[in-house]
Formats: structure tokens, sequence, C-alpha cells
């Protein structure tokens, strides 16, 4: 009977030990859930008030890439908030980018009407000088001396303002010593991105009337002409000096490139100097093409004709050629005497027809002609080709 009761206490035990042993393990992981909690709380970010007042607080803390979301944040709800735009501007300039900073200060002016932001940016403007700005989304040209004397900046300055002073007068034959000189190999060389603008009295930032040096596969060439916030829209030239004559583009620009109607010439002082003009797309001939060929001594019109080009590709005058073709066919059958040039022709076809490597693109009124080989040229403005 007494083991019987013990037995029985025993089992009455259990239950006991086992509800103690489920409230201990409860009330541990609920201070791991409340320490927790706590620590996830205390790591969160804190509610500091509005966005321009987050954007102070990143302001004072250094945390430029903050301050500046807070007060776009700020701009958003307010897009008049003139402490927003002061604040992107004093975010971008403690980080050393004057250039990001004058940009938002024309563009608070601009929205605001605010004095106090057109006479900071006016200041802005007269500390940063002419505007001088790197290609592929680089900024400013580096400011670091890199050698004794002038810096990489002052000598990019100091290039494209003899660049833009010899443009601006069409003085074609003067930029022969600015281009290829060793001024401006050492400022290509200096280059961080593919090129470098100069604007001397632009209405807003990157936007003007200035001159820019531009590096290519080939080497580099010169633009002078219209800019709108960097890139070369409106009416512009490029030109490049090859050694012994110099290539031009004259006409329209949109998207950074010959967009619209223009010119594309190759001048030479000792040689004959050709002359294309049409509409241009994306730096490439294309549409219908006039040509003329001047004389070296006084730029009387040699020869002149017209052609066509579908998109930087010469439509080759199969009809024409095939013509005069026939008709020197039958000069000879004939025995009668055949125009020299014609005859020319006459075997320029021939030849294209069994190697299918030349299209004839330009017929003159005299019957001299142009060549155009095939898959190795396309026909574009200067730096397009």
């Amino acid at each position: 009977m007494d083991n019987m009761q013990m037995a029985g206490a025993s089992v009455q035990d259990k239950p006991q030990v086992k509800t103690y042993v489920t409230i201990v393990a409860f009330l541990a992981a609920l201070i791991v859930l409340t320490v927790g909690a706590a620590f996830l709380i205390a790591s969160m970010p804190q509610n500091l008030g509005s966005p321009l007042e987050r954007g102070d607080k990143y302001l004072a803390e250094k945390n430029y890439v903050m301050a500046i979301a807070a007060y776009r944040e700020a701009l958003q709800q307010n897009p008049n908030n003139i402490k927003a735009y002061e604040g992107i501007v004093d975010a971008y300039q403690r980080q050393g980018d004057d250039d990001a900073a004058l940009h938002m200060l024309e563009k608070g002016y601009e929205k605001t009407g605010d004095e106090s932001l057109e006479e900071r940016a006016e200041a802005l403007r007269e500390s940063i000088g002419p505007v001088i700005t790197g290609g592929s989304g680089t900024g400013n040209a580096p400011d670091e001396n890199l050698g004794q004397g002038e810096t990489a900046r002052q000598r990019q300055v100091a290039l494209l303002e003899k660049a833009y002073e010899l443009l601006s007068k069409q003085d074609y034959d003067g930029m022969c010593s600015v281009d290829g000189s060793d001024e401006a190999d050492l400022v290509i060389e200096e280059l961080k991105g593919d090129h470098v603008i100069y604007i001397p009295e632009e209405g807003s930032h990157g936007t003007g009337t200035g001159c820019g040096i531009y590096q290519v596969s080939s080497g580099y060439f010169f633009y002078y002409g219209d800019f709108v916030d960097g890139e070369r829209s409106g009416h512009g030239v490029s030109y490049w000096y090859n050694g012994s004559g110099y290539e031009i583009y004259d006409g329209e620009w949109k998207d950074d490139a010959p967009n619209g109607y223009g010119t594309s010439a190759l001048v030479y002082s000792y040689n004959n100097s050709v002359y294309r003009t049409g509409n241009f797309k994306d730096g490439l001939e294309d549409g219908d093409f006039t040509i003329r060929i001047e004389d070296a001594n006084n730029h009387n019109v040699i020869h002149s004709g017209e052609y066509y080009v579908n998109y930087g590709r010469p439509v080759e005058a199969t009809d024409e050629l095939e013509q005069i073709y026939n008709e020197v066919e039958a000069d000879l059958a004939a025995g009668n005497k055949v125009d020299y040039y014609k005859e020319i022709l006459h075997d320029e076809y021939e030849y294209s027809q069994m190697y299918a490597d030349a299209t004839i693109y330009v017929i003159y009124d005299d019957y001299t002609y142009e060549s155009y080989y095939r898959y190795t040229d396309l026909l574009g403005a200067l730096g397009y080709r």
C-alpha cells in the first residue's frame, strides 16, 4: 500500500516539473525576444524629423550622400524650398564638386527666382572661371599639377582658348599650328575622359558657344560651335589637320553628332579640294548629296555631280554605268572613236562586275568619276567614319 502511494505520488509530481520547465523556457524566450527587439529598434534609423532637418544633420556629420538624398526629398515635397537647394549646394561643394553645385544653383534660381541663389551662382562662376568640363562623365579636368608650371586644367584652357579664337574667325589655316602641336598632344595624353570643352561665356552651365577637343580611335579633332548641357547641339564646325591639309564638317549638330544639313570637306593647299553637301544622320551621309571639286590655286570648280547614300553607304549607279558600257561597246564594234573618260568607265564597270569589290558612286558631267570600295569605307562627317 505504501509502495502504491509512493508510486502514485511520483506520477502526480511529473506534470508539475514539466510545467515549471515550460514556464522557465517561455520566460527565457521572452527575454531573448525583448532584448532582440530592443537591439533592432536601436539599430533602426530614428525619425529625425522633416527631410530638411535630416539633411542638416547628415551635412553636419559629413554624410554628404545621405544629406543630398534628404534635401532632394524636401524638394519633392516643396520644389521651391530654397533651404533644400542651398543644402544640396553645400554638400556638393564640400565634396569638391563645384560643377554640380553651380548646376543646382542655376536650377534653383530658375525654379524659385531667389536672388540669393543667383548671387551665389555668379560668385561660383567667377571662382570656377570659364566652363571646362571633361568627357565620359569625368566632371572637371584634374587640377593636380602633373609637372612643373601649369596644371592640366590650365593647359586645357590655354589650348582651347587658341582654338576658340582661330575657329571663331574661320582661320582654318591658322589652326594647323594648333592641331598636331605638342600642346594638343599633351592635353590628349592627360585627358581623363574622351573630350574636354571650354565655354568662355555660358548662358547656363555647359550651354553656349565654345570649343572642345575630342579623342577618337584615329587621333583627335577640335569642335567649335553651340553646346547645350555639355553636348554639341545647334551649328558647329569640326576640324582635323592631317599633315597636308585639313578636314572639316560645317553644319547642324544634334545629340552630340552631325545631324541635319551640312558640308564635309577635305581641303588641301597644294591639291584639289573636295566638298560634299547634304543631310547627315548620326554623323553619316544619308540621302541625296552634291559633290564639287575645287582647284587648289584659284578655287574654281573643276567637277561637280550628285550621288545618293544610304546611311553612309553609297548606292551604286548601275543603270548609268550600264548605259555608258553599252554605248562604248557599240562604238568599239562600229570602229568609232571612243571618249577617253567613257572608256575608263567602261573598264571600271567591267572590273566591278567581275570582282564586285568596287562601286561607282558619282559620275561627273565630263565622265570623270570617284569610286567607293565596298565593305571598307563609310561616307560621313569628320570623326564618324
